[in-house]
């Protein structure tokens, strides 16, 4: 079988980048041969560079990618994979649902969009993987790499892709090997700071928080910046963890019954903003008057409830985007000998809406 497909499509962003262009007149079309003999290499080494493969110098990969660019050569992915290389296939999975569910739905869907059509302009397909403890829906799967969304700390997954030689990238971070992978995640404790300072600005003195106990990155960021924030303010830590698997229900009452009740609350997930404002209902407390409710990722229910929730836009199609990209990077550019793991920040941003008090401005 040819390993060689005529070209049906546009470059990719990749071979776009290399600032390739067909000269004016010229003709597109042709094989491996063809991009071999332009590139002045052998087919091997043309095969190689396109691939990923082998042994194969910077600047030969870049010319021969440059080569295959200008002539839009692209190569059979089944041929491909039937000869041992790659496949074509990305995986992605999310950790959280491991967990009682997805927990914020439009936040997953939004990733999963963004690095499926990432993914396609790569010419790599994205293959949606159940989750589970043990990783064991990955041995079948002919993977070239794998997206892992909100890893658990000391994840068995990540343990088991590794021992599999399988390249990954996250969404968040494994919090005991943080330096063990590649990858892409928003600068969660500046945002939680923002968050904090935007309430105390609204005049909020008892400022609480309502995190998850999975122990999960986005869980563990908000908790370290609010332990620090209450410390440098002089604040009381008004704190409290829902259980696994929960909505949180219980952990908002236990909050909002306090003798010192907090009169506002950063929700680190949007599903839990749906409890609290359940239970101040329930106790009678009125949003924003008595309680201001800051919820940490922005989606539908945030937009839509009454009051609409202030919310961060934590950008997951950009980081859906990255972890794509970054993926790729990492199975067609292994890292060299004694380079760390590349790692990716993804800003973010407050949205203020009717949970909160409007802030004063001076006069």
């Amino acid at each position: 079988m040819s390993d060689v497909t005529e070209p049906t499509g546009p470059i990719t962003p990749r071979q776009a980048r290399s600032g390739s262009r067909t000269p004016a007149g010229a003709a597109k079309g042709g094989g491996l041969r063809e991009v071999a003999r332009r590139a002045g290499v052998s087919v091997t080494t043309a095969s190689h560079a396109l691939n990923g493969v082998g042994r194969v110098g910077a600047g030969t990969r870049e010319r021969v990618l440059a080569v295959a660019a200008e002539i839009g050569y692209r190569a059979n992915p089944n041929a491909r994979g039937l000869r041992g290389s790659r496949t074509g296939l990305l995986g992605l999975t999310h950790r959280t649902a491991v967990e009682g569910g997805i927990t914020d739905i439009e936040y997953f869907v939004k990733i999963v969009n963004a690095a499926t059509w990432t993914a396609m302009a790569y010419d790599y397909s994205l293959v949606l993987v159940p989750p589970s403890l043990d990783g064991r829906p990955f041995d079948s799967l002919p993977l070239d790499g794998t997206i892992v969304i909100d890893p658990l700390t000391g994840d068995p997954l990540l343990s088991r892709l590794l021992g599999m030689g399988v390249p990954v990238v996250t969404t968040g971070r494994d919090l005991s090997r943080m330096d063990a992978f590649p990858w892409v995640d928003n600068e969660l404790s500046t945002c939680a700071v923002a968050a904090f300072e935007h309430l105390a600005a609204t005049g909020a003195r008892r400022i609480g928080l309502l995190t998850g106990s999975t122990g999960q990155s986005y869980d563990e960021d908000a908790t370290s910046a609010y332990r620090d924030w209450c410390d440098r303010t002089g604040r009381p830590v008004l704190m409290d963890r829902a259980e696994p698997g929960t909505d949180s229900t219980a952990a908002a009452l236990r909050l909002l019954t306090r003798p010192d009740r907090p009169d506002a609350l950063y929700v680190v997930m949007e599903k839990f903003g749906f409890a609290t404002l359940a239970v101040c209902r329930e106790l009678g407390l009125r949003v924003p008057d008595d309680v201001q409710i800051v919820v940490g990722a922005d989606g539908e229910f945030a937009r839509s409830a009454r009051p609409a929730l202030t919310a961060l836009d934590l950008a997951p199609e950009e980081i859906g985007k990255q972890a794509a990209e970054l993926l790729i990077d990492v199975i067609r550019r292994p890292r060299e000998a004694g380079a760390g793991p590349e790692h990716r920040l993804v800003p973010a941003k407050l949205l203020p809406r009717a949970s909160t008090l409007p802030v004063p401005t001076e006069r």
